[in-house]
C-alpha cells in the first residue's frame, strides 16, 4: 500500500485538493442561500438543482474529453476555469452573482472529479485497491473542507473563496507538472494485469448487461436523492431543533474521519467478489440512517444516524464505480462520466424534492421516512435485477 501511495501521490493529492474545495462549498450553500440571502427552501433547492445539473453535464463532458484528449490539457483547462470562478466569487457573491458562480463551480468540479475517477479507473487495472486509496484521500479533503467552514465562515464568503483559490492554484501546478507520467502509465498498461503488489486483478469476461448497468446507475441517482437531504435540508432541521450550525459542521468532520477509517480497512482486502453485497449493504445502512431520524431527535441520534450513513457511504460509493470498471474495459472516461453524471443528477433532484415535501407537509419526519423507503426499494431491485446477472458471468 505504501509503495502504491508513493507511486500515485500526485493523483491522490489532486483528489484531495479538488474535494477540499468541493467540501467547503456544498455544506455551506443551503445555509448561505436560506440564512443569508433569505431564500426559502424551494428557491434554494432550485438553485442547487441548477448547480447539480451543471455538475451532471460537467461530469459527462469531463469523461468524454478525458477519453479523447490529453488528461493534462483537459485538467489544467478546467482548473484555470475554477481559479477564475473563485476570483469572481471572492468579489461578487450576492443574490445574482452567487448562483452564477455556483453553477460554473458545479460544471467544472463535475468535470474534474470525473477526470480523477477516469484516470483511477484506467490505472486501477494495475492494482484494484487504487479506488479505495483515492477515496481515502478524497475524504481527508472532506474532513479538511468541512472543518474549515466553522473556522472561516463568519457572515462573509471571502475567506471561503480564498481557500478555494489556494486549492485550485496548487492543483493546477501539480497537474501541469505530473499529469504526463499518469498518461504514460495508463497508455502502456495491460487491462486486468497483475498488480505491482503481486495480487492479480480478476479478468472479467463480457460486459455488464445493459439492464443491469441501468439499474446500477439509477441506484446511484436515487441514493444521492436521499443522501442530498443530509447535504441540504438536514442543516435546516438541525437549526429548527435549536442545535446550531457548529453541530452540523462537526457531524461532517465526524463523517470524514469515519470514512477514512472504514475505507483504510477496506483497502487492505480484495473486494471484487463481494462488490454486489457491498453495494447492497451500503444501501441498507444509508436507509437505516434515515429510519433512525424518524424515531427521535437529539445530538446522540444525529451522530448515530451519521454513523450509519457514513458506513453505508464508505462501502457503497466506491463500490459502484469499481463494479462498473470491473465489467467494462475501455472508454473508462465515458463510463466513469456516467457514474458521476447520475450521482450529480441525484444531488440535483434531492434538495428540490426534499424542499417540496417539507413545504407541502411541513414534516421532516415524513421526508426521512420516504428516504428510508426509497433506499430499501432500490436495494431490493438491485438484489433481483443485478446480483443474479453477475453470478451468471
Amino acid at each position: 500500500m505504501l509503495k502504491l501511495m508513493r507511486k500515485m501521490w500526485p493523483l491522490l493529492l489532486l483528489g484531495f485538493l479538488v474535494n477540499t474545495a468541493y467540501s467547503v462549498m456544498w455544506p455551506l450553500t443551503t445555509i448561505y442561500l436560506h440564512g443569508d440571502l433569505h431564500l426559502n427552501l424551494v428557491q434554494s433547492g432550485i438553485i442547487l438543482a441548477a448547480y447539480s445539473g451543471c455538475n451532471v453535464l460537467g461530469g459527462y463532458l469531463g469523461g468524454v474529453l478525458t477519453d479523447h484528449y490529453s488528461a493534462r490539457t483537459v485538467g489544467v483547462g478546467m482548473l484555470l476555469g475554477l481559479i477564475g470562478d473563485a476570483v469572481i466569487g471572492f468579489f461578487w457573491n450576492g443574490i445574482i452573482a452567487y448562483p452564477i458562480v455556483l453553477v460554473i463551480f458545479g460544471l467544472l468540479t463535475g468535470g474534474m472529479l470525473t477526470l480523477i475517477t477516469a484516470m483511477t479507473a484506467q490505472l486501477s487495472h494495475l492494482d484494484g485497491r487504487l479506488f479505495n486509496l483515492l477515496y481515502i484521500f478524497i475524504n481527508v479533503g472532506l474532513v479538511v473542507g468541512t472543518a474549515s467552514i466553522g473556522v472561516l465562515y463568519h457572515n462573509s464568503l471571502k475567506p471561503i473563496f480564498a481557500l478555494l483559490l489556494s486549492c485550485y492554484v496548487l492543483a493546477t501546478i501539480l497537474w501541469g507538472w505530473r499529469a504526463g507520467s499518469f498518461e504514460r502509465q495508463s497508455a502502456g498498461q495491460t487491462p486486468r494485469a497483475a498488480s505491482s503488489s503481486g495480487a492479480t486483478v480478476p479478468d472479467v469476461r463480457g460486459k455488464l448487461l445493459r439492464g443491469s448497468l441501468v439499474i446500477v446507475l439509477l441506484s446511484l441517482a436515487f441514493m444521492w436523492i436521499t443522501y442530498a437531504q443530509w447535504m441540504s435540508n438536514v442543516s435546516v432541521y438541525i437549526q429548527n431543533e435549536g442545535l446550531g450550525i457548529k453541530l452540523y459542521s462537526y457531524l461532517w468532520v465526524y463523517n470524514g474521519i469515519l470514512l477514512i477509517v472504514v475505507q483504510a480497512l477496506m483497502a487492505k482486502v480484495s473486494r471484487s467478489k463481494v462488490l454486489p453485497w457491498q453495494i447492497l449493504g451500503g444501501l441498507v445502512a444509508i436507509g437505516g440512517s434515515f429510519l433512525l431520524l424518524t424515531s427521535t431527535s437529539g445530538v446522540g441520534v444525529l451522530f448515530a444516524a451519521m454513523t450509519l450513513l457514513t458506513v453505508g457511504e464508505a462501502v457503497y460509493v466506491p463500490g459502484v464505480p469499481a463494479l462498473i470498471n470491473l465489467y467494462t474495459v475501455g472508454n473508462e472516461g465515458r463510463y466513469q462520466g456516467l457514474v458521476n453524471a447520475f450521482s450529480s443528477l441525484g444531488k440535483a433532484l434531492g434538495p428540490v424534492i426534499g424542499g417540496m415535501v417539507i413545504a407541502q407537509f411541513t414534516s421532516f419526519s415524513l421526508l426521512f421516512l420516504i428516504c428510508a423507503v426509497v433506499n430499501g426499494v432500490v436495494a431490493a431491485i438491485f438484489l433481483v435485477g443485478v446480483v443474479p446477472a453477475l453470478k451468471m458471468k
